[in-house]
Formats: structure tokens, sequence, C-alpha cells
């Protein structure tokens, strides 16, 4: 009984010291964090569909499809 208590004990011990050895796992937190901090940065910038850079986008093509529009209406009505 003591002989097999002490195998396990050595067990457990040889894994718990591979396992902090193991470093794979933070790698993939690391690779998570980063991708955090960029949506955040990206959503910072982008803004919403009303203001910053996608509302600016949103508008000027607002404009050209406003734009389209008149001159193919204008085109049919004129024919």
């Amino acid at each position: 009984m003591n002989n097999l208590m002490i195998k396990c004990y050595v067990a457990t011990r040889l894994r718990m010291a591979e396992f902090g050895k193991d470093s794979r796992g933070v790698t993939a937190i690391e690779y998570a964090l980063i991708a955090v901090a960029m949506a955040t940065l990206l959503a910072l910038i982008l803004g919403n569909q009303d203001s910053g850079f996608l509302g600016a986008l949103n508008k000027t093509f607002t404009a050209i499809s406003d734009a389209i529009t008149g001159v193919t209406l204008g085109a049919s009505k004129g024919s």
C-alpha cells in the first residue's frame, strides 16, 4: 500500500511540473486579449452607424445612391 501511494505521489508531482512548464495555453490567452483590445479599439474609432467613420461612410453612400437614383429617374422621365 505504501509503495502505491509513493508511485501516485511521484506521478502527481511529475504531472504538476509538466503542467507548470506548458505555455501553450498562455499563448492562446495572450492572443485572446489582443483580439479584445483590437475589437475595442475598432469600436471606438469607427463609432456607430450615426457618427464617426461609419456615419460619414453611410452618409457618403446615401448621397451617391440618391445621385444615381436622381439621374436614372430623370433619364426615364425624359424618355
